[in-house]
């Protein structure tokens, strides 16, 4: 497993044309129907960061790379290569990627000021209420961050997100900090690993892989695009015909 995150920084429209005229026409339509710049940036950044990586570890020309859906649920997936599995999460200013041969889930939220127990008693199930409430009140809200990412990272790993319900499973962390979650309707052991990637963020990965790496490949956005357009050669123009 690779566990990849990159801080992104404003890029002016002109690189951002160009970014976004290097990825297939069906991404490129969704991220132009953005409003707001910092959420183009963001898929942008994801997008050439998932491209770097299959077109770096698998040698697939960029015009070769083809994503598709799952029918059901529609979490992406690399067409052709079944042991490759990939996720990617944003939040503010980073943008996260997971790698693995197995199926793999990632989440990254922002920590904000919110009301939380009001949030984590509607959604969360009563054991995860509690995990967060029977604590210190200055670290309520971490707890509740953990919770939000780990049950995230779980319905992106088994490939539904939020079409499962929220309260429909646990997920549990003892004195130990072992995590585990409690699903009827899962049979797998799934590994979780938290993540303090930065002060004010909280990132959670689920894998069915026994080990989840404890490195975060950080990667600088400049050098990203740049060495994003030496792969891709970036004075040709992607058609997105796949």
């Amino acid at each position: 497993m690779k566990i990849y995150a990159v801080k992104i920084s404003d890029i002016n429209e002109e690189e951002l044309d160009k970014l976004c005229l290097s990825i297939d026409s069906e991404k490129r339509h969704r991220i132009e129907r953005f409003i707001n710049k910092r959420d183009k940036i963001r898929a942008s950044i994801g997008e050439i960061l998932v491209r770097s990586i299959i077109i770096r570890e698998l040698n697939i020309e960029n015009e070769h790379i083809k994503f598709e859906e799952n029918l059901l649920y529609g979490k992406p997936y690399l067409h052709g290569y079944l042991d490759f599995n990939f996720n990617i999460s944003h939040s503010e200013d980073f943008v996260v990627c997971a790698v693995d041969s197995k199926p793999v889930g990632i989440d990254i939220e922002a920590v904000k000021c919110i009301e939380y127990k009001d949030i984590a008693q509607n959604f969360f199930t009563e054991r995860e209420f509690n995990y967060i409430v029977k604590q210190k009140s200055d670290i309520q809200l971490s707890r509740f961050y953990e919770i939000w990412t780990l049950k995230e990272s779980y319905m992106k790993c088994i490939g539904k997100g939020f079409s499962i319900p929220l309260k429909s499973f646990s997920v549990c962390m003892d004195e130990y900090e072992s995590i585990r979650v409690i699903d009827d309707n899962q049979n797998e052991n799934y590994i979780f690993k938290i993540f303090d990637i930065s002060m004010d963020y909280k990132m959670a990965v689920c894998s069915l892989n026994r080990e989840i790496s404890d490195n975060i490949i950080v990667i600088d956005q400049n050098s990203l695009i740049n060495n994003y357009f030496d792969l891709f050669q970036g004075d040709e123009v992607y058609n997105g015909n796949q």
